[in-house]
């Protein structure tokens, strides 16, 4: 007597699914040169040169060279796709400013290498810096909720340092908070309005020391004393 065994069916992923299922890591450059990181790149070039609504999938599929299919299983709209690359760049600027301080040097120091390590991403990456400086209505509320949580998390690791330097009596007594959002809406002013006819590198030391100045508790004792009547 024959006897079957009926086999279950395992339910399809989803495009959601899908989207966020990691590329295979067995060798370590296979992230880099994966699908993801490519549609990524290439969506960005389009976003950052287009408006939203000229760039369609269709283009993207092309210029990242894979199937359409294939795009839509990693980011199943151009919404998903468009925040896919604010999340992704976000999150690269921040692994990049925090493991940049290394915990034995001074707060001046650390600061400054933090500065320093923002532009040159910056710098790196124009598209994204472009893309960062322009609003998208179309999506607002979505882009504004992964950008209020970028801040906030660049608001807390610069403030942290600067509140540090003031009480050691580094830095003069300050708003953080302000002393924050001067010092990064500047770095990617700079960037996008200053040229490049330096390079980044000059620009990162140049910005460095001017915050080490401004916050300077002896720089600020030498423009007290030099006000006074």
């Amino acid at each position: 007597m024959k006897v079957t065994t009926r086999q279950r069916s395992r339910p399809k992923a989803g495009p959601e699914r899908a989207a966020s299922r990691p590329e295979p890591s067995g060798d370590p450059s296979n992230n880099h040169n994966g699908k993801r990181p490519r549609i990524l790149a290439a969506a960005l070039r389009l976003f950052a040169r287009h408006p939203y609504q000229a760039v369609t999938m269709d283009r993207v599929s092309h210029e990242a060279g894979v199937a359409k299919g294939t795009l839509y299983l990693y980011f199943p709209s151009k919404e998903a796709l468009y925040l896919g690359i604010l999340t992704d760049g976000l999150e690269s600027i921040t692994l990049r400013y925090q493991s940049s301080v290394e915990p034995g040097a001074d707060v001046a120091e650390r600061l400054r290498r933090a500065i320093d390590v923002s532009i040159q991403f910056y710098g790196e990456r124009r598209d994204f810096l472009r893309l960062l400086a322009t609003e998208e209505p179309r999506i607002a509320a979505a882009r504004n909720r992964l950008l209020e949580g970028w801040r906030e998390r660049g608001y807390a690791f610069f403030s942290a340092l600067i509140d540090e330097g003031v009480r050691q009596g580094v830095f003069t007594p300050t708003d953080s908070r302000m002393a924050t959002l001067a010092m990064l809406g500047g770095m990617r002013s700079v960037l996008l309005y200053y040229g490049t006819q330096r390079p980044v590198s000059e620009i990162g030391r140049d910005f460095g020391d001017f915050v080490l100045r401004g916050l300077s508790a002896s720089s600020a004792l030498g423009r007290a004393t030099e006000a006074r009547p």
